[in-house]
């Protein structure tokens, strides 16, 4: 019995086949592809079979940052096939990313057969364990030739799969050895295979498990980054008439608390002291709130963990509560706070506004920075049309300071290389225009992310050019060495101009906030087939 038959044949490899069959089954829909030879029986299936969208991506750093867009775009597994040899490698930046993301990210990497590892044959190594560490299950797929071999590779497969919901969610790797010849295409149908199902229970909260909670006078609520939800941002925007919440458009459509300017004050003022502390989701930007979290020695710790994990951020957690942040945020509306100290909430709510009005009422002399809060003003309205990236350093610092909704980023590890190739990811299966601020050192070093001809015009990047590393100059002691401007900071004379011609990407630039305010109107309502780019130039 066969389902998916074509016109077109299959590869002759029955362990790329049981793989294809299984990943249509399971509902995999997106797979980013890139060039090579090893992996033509696999790209072969993916591009025959109608029920997947392949994207073609060279640069297999950026290939993997690509799906991770996508996958964050439309909140589903997605996979990035590569070659054998050093490819594989090349995906272990995004993979960690998608670790600490819980993104369900799939790497299918094919190889060499086993007899030719470490033999002095070209490109190979040892990638059934590549990425062991950053991935919640790797398999290493047998070649079929019985019928038990068969069941094992669909076992492992299955597992495979499985294991994208581990935890929250997590990256898998599935290798594939593949014996010569490879271009064999003479399978006329993918046969039917076992699917195994496994069904995660749902979360349910319940009143004794925020029970030291519900009896606190001063509670504090801190939410890290979590993934685009509206019900969490309903419930925290609701939750804040009550409760102190501490967190940053990372977490939820809204502003942030600015806590780095109010860090001084309540630091020094035991009246803004908690006497409990519930944190939930994952990274925060803000250093200073992370350090006044370890200052609170006095006060019980709770830690939200999807994972079941211990991530200890506060140095204090003494209650670990595996639930996502909706399911806590929800089961606290339902309970009638009475306990509560109504001066503690007045008195973080005051501070958090008078803040808030500084920051967005007084202009900086700082051009990028400048940059960003005009481009958050312009916004307005149209940010439920418009989806916004901020890359890592200065950028995802300027972006939590000006904007009031939910910006994308990847705050798993935090490095500077993928950010350009995630919004593009994201852009590619968007509706919506995609913005994505970016500081030039992230620009250039992950340029190759423009290098594909399916980028439309809904991709506006936004690149923030101060010729270094800005953000180390912000580093106090790091003014001391005078290797700080070659080397640490990385200076340069660099215009993305002539990257812009070469890949087909309309280009502006702007030095003066006269140029930059005309010219952020001018893309944000502008209509186009290819991506903009905007170059926001303030070289010292």
């Amino acid at each position: 019995m066969t389902i998916f038959k074509y016109l077109k044949v299959y590869s002759d490899k029955k362990n790329v086949n049981i793989l294809t069959s299984i990943l249509v089954c399971h509902g995999v829909k997106h797979i980013v592809v890139c060039p090579g030879s090893r992996n033509v029986p696999l790209v072969h299936n993916f591009n025959e079979c109608l029920q997947f969208h392949c994207h073609s991506v060279t640069d297999e750093r950026s290939a993997g940052f690509f799906a991770l867009g996508i996958s964050m775009a439309l909140n589903m597994p997605v996979a990035v096939c590569v070659t054998s040899g050093t490819a594989l490698l090349n995906v272990l930046p995004a993979v960690a990313e998608a670790l600490y993301q819980h993104r369900e990210l799939i790497v299918i990497s094919a190889d060499r057969p086993q007899a030719w590892i470490d033999q002095l044959d070209g490109q190979t190594i040892p990638q059934y364990f590549a990425l062991e560490k950053f991935v919640s299950k790797s398999v290493n797929l047998p070649e079929v030739n019985d019928e038990q071999s068969r069941w094992h590779c669909n076992r492992l497969v299955n597992e495979a799969i499985i294991a994208l919901k581990k935890n929250g969610g997590m990256p898998v790797h599935i290798n594939v050895p593949i014996n010569e010849p490879l271009f064999n295409f003479t399978t006329e149908s993918l046969s039917k295979e076992r699917i195994i199902h496994c069904t995660v229970p749902q979360n349910n909260v319940k009143e004794k498990d925020i029970k030291a909670f519900l009896k606190s006078r001063c509670p504090l609520i801190v939410i890290g980054k979590t993934e685009y939800d509206k019900k969490i941002s309903d419930l925290v925007h609701e939750i804040k008439k009550k409760h102190v919440v501490l967190c940053e458009p990372l977490a939820y459509d809204g502003e942030a608390t600015w806590f780095d300017k109010m860090y001084d004050t309540v630091s020094n003022d035991k009246a803004y002291t908690p006497d409990y502390v519930l944190y939930m989701g994952d990274t925060l930007v803000s250093k200073s709130l992370k350090q006044y979290l370890r200052e609170l020695d006095k006060c019980e710790t709770c830690m939200v963990s999807c994972d079941a994990e211990v991530h200890d951020v506060t140095m204090h957690a003494n209650r670990i509560l595996v639930c996502g942040a909706a399911e806590i945020l929800s089961t606290i509306l339902t309970y009638d706070h009475r306990n509560l100290n109504n001066d503690f909430h007045s008195r973080w709510t005051n501070e958090t506004e008078k803040h808030r009005m500084q920051i967005l009422s007084q202009p900086s002399n700082n051009l990028l920075k400048e940059t960003v809060r005009v481009f958050e003003k312009e916004l307005g309205k149209n940010k439920d049309n418009i989806n916004v990236h901020y890359a890592n350093s200065l950028s995802v610092r300027y972006g939590c300071m000006y904007s009031n909704h939910y910006i994308y980023v990847n705050r798993g590890v935090n490095g500077i290389e993928g950010s350009l190739s995630t919004a593009a990811g994201f852009s590619s299966v968007s509706g919506k225009k995609t913005f994505v601020f970016i500081g030039d050192l992230s620009f250039f070093y992950d340029s190759n992310a423009l290098w594909n001809k399916k980028l439309n015009g809904n991709l506006r990047i936004i690149l923030l050019n101060n010729g270094c590393g800005g953000i180390f100059g912000k580093l106090k002691g790091l003014e001391e060495t005078p290797a700080l401007n070659k080397y640490i900071s990385a200076s340069h004379e660099t215009s993305a101009k002539g990257l812009c011609e070469s890949y087909g990407v309309e280009y502006h630039s702007a030095s003066t906030l006269y140029e930059v305010t005309n010219a952020i109107s001018d893309i944000m309502h502008k209509e186009t087939d290819t991506p903009i780019l905007l170059e926001v130039c303030s070289i010292n």
